[in-house]
């Protein structure tokens, strides 16, 4: 009798585990639908609207990663400024719409060049950053690279009627300020500010061109 009471509770614990079992599967599977959810809306989250590049607060996070990543290896690292020269005339002369084709047409441009130890942000406006592991050399050869890009670029002017003319097209170059560090302080306020002060400085010897602090 006794073995039974024993064998007959050990079926119900038996029953009872595996009814856990089923319960933890579910919701282990449920987890980990929230987390690819969540994955996916972090993703998004971290990228401009217009453009699909990352967002500022996005890209100093992965920018400080870069850069601690390249101060424990002592290796260079910069950071390219990039302005698109006169947008408020595009805006003004030929629409909203039109700025906006050529911030994603930049974007674009830019979005070539992109690799793990390359990636292009958008600032804010028609202002982008570039975040750049690699010499000195290599960094204004890629700043001229963008520069000289910029310039064989061109596009049909957006009308009223948000359709493309077929008579009137945009063109568009890009000032740069470029900055770097390697065994100095790897601080991404003060490269980004070493890089704005050199874009003023190309925006000051005429614009189009490319500049080092």
């Amino acid at each position: 009798m006794d073995q039974e009471k024993l064998e007959k509770s050990l079926d119900g614990i038996r029953q009872l585990l595996s009814h856990l079992h089923g319960e933890v599967t579910v919701l282990e599977g449920t987890y980990s639908q929230l987390l690819l959810v969540l994955n996916q809306v972090q993703g998004v989250a971290d990228l401009d609207d217009l453009t699909g590049l990352l967002r500022r607060r996005s890209f100093f996070r992965k920018w400080q990663a870069l850069l601690d990543e390249c101060q424990k290896v002592n290796e260079n690292c910069g950071v390219l400024i990039i302005d698109i020269d006169h947008f408020k005339k595009v805006n003004d002369t030929h629409g909203h719409p039109t700025g906006d084709e050529v911030i994603k047409k930049v974007a674009a441009l830019l979005k070539q060049y992109e690799s793990p130890g390359c990636f292009p942000c958008r600032l804010g406006g028609e202002e982008f950053a570039v975040a750049v592991r690699g010499t000195d050399a290599e960094i204004l050869g890629l700043a001229e690279f963008i520069r000289r890009g910029a310039e064989r670029m061109h596009g049909p002017v957006i009308g009223p009627d948000g359709k493309p003319s077929s008579q009137v097209e945009w063109k568009c170059t890009l000032s740069v300020g470029m900055a770097s560090v390697r065994k100095a302080s790897f601080d991404p306020s003060r490269l980004l500010k070493a890089a704005d002060d050199a874009l003023y400085q190309a925006k000051g010897k005429g614009r189009n061109q490319v500049a080092a602090a």
